[in-house]
């Protein structure tokens, strides 16, 4: 894929991603509509576009620029129905793109063009955002089970996936033990920021 063609993709995935969360949120039934009010759906786009790029620095770019452009794509989305936008959750948001975004841009690099030892840690980014989620957020603070069923399943199948396409899934189980305490802290501090009124 070309260069101009790859930033293109970067692009047309924020904005797209974006838009669609706008519009789907409130009309998807439960547990489905979990995926457009969480966080680790929104930094799977930055984890894949990551992989694009030769060097892990223009990947972390490129996952701020999709992250950065998710939002946008949101956002605008929302003034163009008519919907008020928040100052504070714009700010709030967009601190969480320009630090997920490189993250999931990294891992996904690392998962796809890192050496043997890092691709098991770079997939195992991905799982533990969702897992993590399931736990803390629709487990811990909303009880919300069948969201929790839907995030395991998606972290599970995420594990056999890239393991499968990429490295051992054993591996990536393995690096679960350093990347899911983390999401845990990550998603506790979410919860206590959005608990305020910025979600």
């Amino acid at each position: 894929m070309s260069y101009p063609r790859r930033w293109g993709a970067v692009v047309l995935a924020g904005l797209a991603v974006g838009a669609a969360t706008a519009l789907l949120q409130g009309q998807l039934a439960e547990p489905w509509g979990s995926l457009v009010n969480a966080a680790s759906p929104w930094v799977t786009p930055a984890f894949f576009l990551g992989l694009l790029w030769r060097r892990v620095v223009t990947g972390m770019l490129a996952g701020a620029v999709a992250c950065g452009l998710e939002l946008a794509g949101y956002y605008g989305t929302d003034l163009a129905r008519g919907y008020p936008v928040s100052h504070t959750e714009v700010f709030f948001w967009g601190i969480c793109a320009i630090i997920g975004g490189p993250v999931f841009g990294a891992a996904g690099w690392a998962w796809w063009r890192g050496r043997a030892w890092s691709r098991g840690l770079g997939a195992a980014a991905l799982p533990a955002a969702y897992l993590a989620e399931a736990a803390v957020t629709y487990g811990w603070t909303l009880h919300y089970w069948s969201s929790v069923m839907l995030f395991v399943g998606a972290g599970l199948v995420a594990i056999v996936l890239l393991g499968y396409l990429r490295s051992r899934s054993s591996h990536v189980a393995g690096w679960l033990l350093a990347t899911f305490p983390v999401g845990v802290v990550a998603e506790v501090m979410l919860v206590a920021v959005t608990r305020n009124g910025l979600r």
